[in-house]
């Protein structure tokens, strides 16, 4: 998920690879420099740079300075089996900085290395390490994907009416410029044996606000989503329905029209901040983030106690769980169902953007100076706590627990829920 925020620059030297001269290093996102040509050196980098850049160490329980000094010989080791041998395994990497960085609760943190010297049979030569894929298969319901997570939900759409009374069924691909990606929409009007209707969409991403604004078709869909919702008389509207499973994330900007469509007055939703200095816990203040009343499509669905249902499960991750938390917190209506979120809440920006920053993603994508990491570059707080590994647990838990398995007793529940509200 992006928001932009920018605070004052920072590019300077490295420290020294030893802990003890320097516990920090200026934070420079992706306009530094090969710094290291040894595998001591380089953990020693990448240590340090996260000790500044990563944001989540006020909630985070690893003991940092403990894998310094537990993991700093062993890559001296590995700096003289190179020496001995030629080369140093990818396998052997990987075994010590998962044992490093896999346990950090940022669940949007993606950890690529390149390794300096690989066997010559290594398939590759650099590791990727995510700490959320290590968590995730913990937890009792946790279900293995198979491929892209989210194509069987859209086989299971794209034959709705063989199982639903649907009055109206559309759907789009929309290219999102910004994100540089494709999203789906689905819009379908539900209609109930007693007549009334339900207007349902499912996004694959957050990105509504752009695609509003530059994608014809898709801005169409939304617009007949939005104004099923806003005028459909109170007497045959007996709810709706925002379908988030399986969305990665995407745009804050969306709970304009998620949240602010539903709103009478301005409303704080969350608090974020960021790093401002290079010292572990130097944080930048707390800062409310408002949403106001969007009079495009305005209705109060308090006033009129209509019910606001979200599904979300495993794979609703970054905006796609933010959603769901924020809109059953400001909404009373709102009811969430499906299964505890992926846990991923830090909004980001790209390295590209991190010229001004002391946190979020540094190095560069295609690991020309050794390595790339992806994290967070903002703490967020809704309801007064920082969910960052966590998630959002719905309100009533239905779980599929197979990857391949039926999408329809989730919605059958957020259906059952809006007809006995």
């Amino acid at each position: 998920m992006k928001k932009v925020i920018t605070i004052a620059a920072i590019i300077a030297l490295i420290g020294a690879s030893c802990r003890k001269q320097a516990d920090y290093m200026p934070y420079i996102g992706e306009n530094g420099e090969l710094a290291y040509s040894t595998y001591a050196e380089q953990f020693d980098y990448l240590w340090k740079a996260l000790s500044t850049g990563y944001v989540f160490w006020d909630v985070d329980t690893t003991d940092w300075d403990a894998m310094y000094d537990r993991f700093y010989p062993a890559f001296h080791e590995l700096d003289k089996k190179y020496e001995q041998v030629g080369y140093v395994k990818t396998e052997e990497l990987e075994q010590l900085y998962t044992k490093i960085v896999g346990g950090l609760v940022d669940h949007h943190l993606v950890f690529r290395v390149r390794n300096l010297h690989p066997a010559p049979n290594d398939s590759n030569s650099y590791i990727v390490i995510r700490p959320s894929s290590l968590e995730l298969p913990t937890r009792d319901y946790y279900y293995e994907p198979a491929g892209d997570e989210n194509q069987g939900i859209q086989n299971f759409l794209q034959n709705i009416e063989n199982q639903y009374t649907v009055e109206t069924h559309e759907s789009c691909l929309a290219y999102a410029p910004e994100l540089g990606m494709f999203i789906t929409y689905h819009y379908i009007l539900f209609k109930l044996p007693d007549g009334r209707k339900i207007p349902y969409l499912w996004q694959s991403s957050a990105a509504i606000t752009p695609v509003m604004l530059q994608n014809e078709e898709g801005a169409q869909l939304l617009d007949h989503y939005f104004r099923a919702i806003v005028e459909t008389p109170r007497n045959e509207l007996a709810g709706f329905i925002l379908d988030n499973r399986c969305n990665r994330g995407g745009y804050q900007d969306d709970l304009d029209y998620l949240v602010g469509n539903y709103l009478n007055e301005r409303t704080e939703i969350m608090k974020t901040r960021y790093k401002e200095g290079p010292g572990r816990y130097e944080y930048s203040v707390w800062t409310p983030y408002f949403i106001d009343p969007n009079k495009r499509y305005h209705r109060d669905i308090t006033a009129e106690n209509i019910p606001y249902v979200i599904l979300c499960d495993i794979h609703s991750v970054s905006m796609g769980e933010i959603e769901p938390m924020i809109i059953k917190a400001v909404l009373p209506t709102a009811h969430t169902i499906g299964e505890r979120t992926h846990g991923g809440t830090g909004p980001l920006q790209g390295a590209n953007r991190i010229d001004l920053n002391y946190g979020g993603p540094f190095g560069t994508s295609d690991l020309s100076e050794g390595h790339y990491v992806y994290t967070s570059t903002f703490e967020a707080q809704i309801g007064g706590k920082v969910w960052e590994g966590i998630g959002h647990t719905p309100d009533e838990i239905v779980l599929r627990k197979d990857y391949n398995g039926d999408f329809k007793p989730q919605l059958d529940a957020a259906i059952n829920y809006i007809r006995n509200h």
